[in-house]
């Protein structure tokens, strides 16, 4: 179990800049983000629903020639679905790649959805949701359980767009041109963008100025900061910096997902009950393995209903229990 969270160790993050990921040469670098500009453009360049569709046609493709990540999301789906044909759990795979070329669609137009037309994008699942609960924002902010689900650029874009802008906390790619390409897109919307190597007391910082801070919670933690909490029923290095802000800030746990409607080019933000969190007692460690267990459940559920949503290509059980062996 990781030590509890201490001044050089906020919330279970680290609170001074770590080493960043080991970068490519300059010149590589720029020819790296080129190749990433000129798509965006062209896909930017066409009528959205003539983008939208090439992006299901590329999904389609990264589907029969993508096999190594294929073989992963196999993997991660024997392990979520046992009572699934191998039929079916390709299906959702191949799902998961058409959704996957939408959302790249949709970024390439996130640019032209404003505050006037959002409405025509994405709505609401409960839109009294602020009002109902404008007392808790404006008394510690919130802290959004959410991860690689759905378009999660778009959610957060659209949160912007109608005044609930959001801080994400993310890794920075090992191409610093890649993370300014992606923080000029989000900037639009007034989305802040929190290095997790030095994210901490910046999300102290955030709460207490009553912000919302995104926290993605499907990753894989490293053998250093992970705890095993069940996913799927199999325990899974879980990051508990979440649950260590929530306990340490006051902050609820709000769970934001957005959810495409019908497969189409519409969404709407599903915005969950409260998460209930042990804060209180004299064990901190079993406090923290039954939040993050509460956590990953909440997540799992999502998933759950909404399969074809997630990055099922991602090794979510990569870092195993001592003893245990691999799954990938």
């Amino acid at each position: 179990m990781p030590p509890a969270a201490d001044a050089g160790n906020i919330g279970g993050l680290p609170t001074t800049r770590r080493k960043s990921p080991r970068r490519s040469s300059p010149l590589l670098s720029q020819l790296e983000v080129l190749g990433a500009r000129i798509p965006i453009r062209l896909l930017r360049s066409l009528r959205f629903e003539t983008a939208f569709r090439l992006g299901e046609r590329l999904g389609d493709v990264a589907y029969h020639f993508a096999r190594p990540q294929r073989r992963i999301a196999l993997v991660n789906l024997r392990i979520a679905f046992p009572e699934k044909s191998e039929a079916e759990r390709l299906a959702i795979v191949r799902a998961a790649c058409r959704n996957f070329g939408r959302m790249g669609a949709e970024f390439c137009h996130m640019c032209r959805i404003t505050r006037e037309n959002v409405a025509e994008h994405v709505t609401f699942e409960n839109p009294k949701f602020w009002n109902d609960n404008k007392w808790i924002i404006g008394t510690t902010g919130i802290l959004a359980l959410s991860g690689h689900f759905g378009n999660w650029e778009l959610l957060a874009h659209a949160m912007g767009m109608y005044g609930h802008p959001v801080h994400l906390i993310h890794r920075p790619f090992r191409n610093p041109y890649f993370t300014e390409l992606v923080a000029e897109e989000r900037s639009r919307a007034g989305t802040g963008q929190i290095s997790k190597f030095s994210a901490a007391r910046e999300v102290i910082h955030i709460l207490r100025n009553n912000g919302i801070v995104a926290v993605p919670y499907d990753q894989n933690a490293t053998a250093r900061w992970g705890i095993f909490a069940p996913f799927f029923g199999v325990r899974a290095s879980t990051h508990p910096g979440l649950p260590r802000l929530a306990v340490m800030s006051g902050a609820p746990v709000y769970p934001v997902f957005l959810i495409r409607q019908d497969g189409g080019p519409r969404h709407q933000i599903l915005i969950l009950p409260e998460v209930e969190l042990v804060r209180d007692g004299g064990d901190r460690d079993a406090a923290l393995l039954e939040n993050a267990r509460r956590l990953n459940f909440v997540f799992e559920d999502v998933v759950r209903r909404h399969p074809d949503h997630w990055i099922w290509m991602h090794k979510r059980w990569r870092t195993r229990p001592a003893g245990e062996p691999q799954i990938y």
